[in-house]
């Protein structure tokens, strides 16, 4: 829950991302632009984790119906 707040006060205070919202190419292009919008959800259930990929490159991958529905809220 830490990380969550933390995430969300950085990106308001990042100055990359006001120059984004005050530029006047992407207002004209995307109208009522209000900046960048986040949303995080958290469930709790069960879940088997996978390694994913080559052996260059290895990502962990989470798989359940529990990881399906937390994705999806």
């Amino acid at each position: 829950m830490l990380a969550l707040i933390k995430i969300i006060s950085e990106s308001v205070k990042a100055e990359k991302l006001q120059k984004y919202k005050n530029n006047k190419g992407l207002q004209s292009r995307i109208p009522n632009y209000m900046g960048v919008k986040m949303g995080f959800g958290l469930h709790v259930g069960w879940a088997i984790e996978g390694p994913i990929g080559s052996e260059y490159k290895i990502d962990a991958s989470y798989l359940s119906h529990h990881v399906n529905m937390a994705s999806r809220l």
